[in-house]
């Protein structure tokens, strides 16, 4: 009797300890909207308001086309080269900066975290009136088929050229991301995950 029992609880933990291998990805839906590494485009539209009354030129408000190539290096980390144009009160800018944005995935949409910088060059004038900027913010995402998929985000603009000379903006923006890899639960494997 003890020799029977002691045989049934050792292949009962043998087969537990086997089939745990793949738990975590049956008891988390969100594994399956995890984007795989490979290359992405981001291309967006953004619009700003000015946080404050200043008298300095370009402060009011912006509205800008731009497109980020990128990669996503692993499930959260994503970083790549934009360019645009920035449309402000009555300038012209072609910014070139650097992306980086950290998701987080839940079913169905990706809360992410972002930060960009670089710079802004004037195109009447480079060397008076080109700026640098950094603009964090928060977003989120949504897939819509198997390599697209949309988002919309919020953030903080601060555009300097001196230390005395700086404007702030609250930017929205409407982006259509491509991915050359598919979200996993696109991706068709033997084991159905």
């Amino acid at each position: 009797m003890k020799k029977t029992s002691a045989v049934t609880i050792l292949t009962l933990l043998i087969a537990l300890s086997l089939s745990g291998q793949s738990y975590p990805k049956l008891s988390n839906p969100s594994y399956r909207f995890v984007s795989s590494p490979g290359f992405v485009n981001i291309t967006g539209i953004e619009g700003a308001l000015g946080l404050r009354d200043s008298t300095s030129t370009n402060s009011k408000y912006y509205f800008s086309l731009s497109n980020v190539f990128g990669y996503q290096a692993d499930r959260n980390f994503f970083t790549g080269i934009g360019v645009g144009l920035y449309f402000c009160d009555n300038k012209l800018f072609v910014p070139v900066y650097l992306e980086n944005k950290y998701s987080f995935y839940l079913k169905g949409a990706a809360p992410y975290f972002y930060a960009s910088g670089g710079l802004l060059q004037s195109i009447d004038n480079y060397f008076d009136e080109s700026k640098i900027f950094i603009n964090p913010g928060i977003g989120i995402s949504r897939c819509f088929s198997s390599r697209i998929e949309g988002s919309l985000s919020v953030g903080f603009m601060l555009q300097a050229r001196t230390t005395l000379e700086r404007v702030s903006f609250l930017n929205f923006k409407l982006s259509i991301i491509y991915r050359e890899n598919p979200f996993r639960m696109f991706k068709k494997t033997k084991h159905g995950f």
